[in-house]
C-alpha cells in the first residue's frame, strides 16, 4: 500500500476519533510525515497544526523525530503521551475534547428561528471579534480568515445576533449567540446551518467540544450529532 492508503486504513479504524484528520488529508491540506500500523503523523498546512495517534511506544518513536524542536501546535488522539509532548514542546495542555459528527446520510432540517442565517462578508470581522467570547485566541486575523472560509450570520430583526463559522483545520467552532439572544434556538439554527453548509462543500461535518461544556455538549445531542467515545486533545504555545 500507498503511504496514504496506509494512514486512510489506520484511521478508518475510528472514523469518529480522525475526522480532523481524514477531513485535511480529503481537502488536500495535509502533509502526511508517518503512517504504519501503529499510527499516524501528518502536518496540516490549513491550520499549521500536528495531528497524530500512535499506539504503542515504537510509532511514536517513529514520529518524534519528525517534529520540529519549534513545533507549537499539536492534535493528539491518545492520552498516553499527552504529558510527554507537552513536556517536549513545552506546550500548555487543553482540555480535553470530544469529536462530534454529523453521521446521518441526510442533512439535518433547518429549523426556523424567527430571522435568517446568511453568510458573513469581511465587513462585519470587528463586529464578530468583539463579541466572539475567546478572540484572544487569534484575534482580529483569526475571524478574517474565518469569515473567508464561510461564517455563518443569524440575523434577527436586521441584528447580527450570533455566527458560527470554521476552524483552519475545518471544524464547526467559533459559535456565539449574544447574551440577548440566547434561549431562543439560534445556537441550534447556527450549529445546522454549519453542518448544512460543510455537506454542501463536501467536508465532513465535525466540531470539538470540551469535556466539561455541558450546555455544548447537549446542543450537539439535540442536533444529532455523534459524540466520539475516546477523547483528543489540543497541545499550544501560549
Amino acid at each position: 500500500m500507498s503511504l496514504n492508503e496506509t494512514a486512510l486504513a489506520c484511521l478508518n479504524r475510528n472514523r469518529l476519533l480522525y475526522l480532523n484528520m481524514l477531513e485535511v488529508l480529503r481537502r488536500g491540506s495535509a502533509e502526511l510525515l508517518y503512517a504504519g500500523e501503529g499510527g499516524v503523523l501528518l502536518y496540516d498546512r490549513g491550520s499549521g497544526a500536528y495531528m497524530l495517534t500512535a499506539r504503542d511506544r515504537a510509532a511514536l518513536d517513529g514520529m518524534l523525530p519528525l517534529l520540529p524542536a519549534d513545533c507549537d501546535l499539536l492534535v493528539g488522539h491518545d492520552l498516553w503521551y499527552r504529558d510527554e509532548l507537552a513536556g517536549r514542546f513545552g506546550l500548555w495542555k487543553e482540555e480535553l475534547c470530544v469529536q462530534a459528527a454529523w453521521t446521518a446520510p441526510e442533512p439535518p432540517e433547518a429549523p426556523a428561528f424567527g430571522g435568517e442565517l446568511r453568510l458573513l462578508g469581511e465587513e462585519w470581522a470587528p463586529y464578530v471579534c468583539e463579541h466572539y467570547s475567546k478572540s484572544d485566541i487569534g484575534g482580529l486575523e483569526h475571524i478574517r480568515q474565518a469569515i473567508g472560509a464561510g461564517m455563518l450570520g443569524a440575523f434577527v430583526d436586521g441584528t447580527l445576533a450570533g455566527f458560527a463559522g470554521f476552524h483552519g483545520e475545518g471544524s464547526i467552532g467559533l459559535l456565539e449567540v449574544l447574551p440577548a439572544y440566547r434561549r431562543r434556538g439560534l445556537g441550534e439554527a447556527l450549529l445546522r446551518g454549519a453542518v448544512r453548509l460543510a455537506l454542501e462543500r463536501g467536508q465532513y461535518a465535525f466540531g470539538q467540544v470540551l469535556i466539561d461544556n455541558a450546555p455544548s455538549l447537549a446542543l450537539q445531542k439535540k442536533v444529532g450529532m455523534t459524540l466520539s467515545e475516546q477523547p483528543l486533545y489540543w497541545l499550544f504555545r501560549r
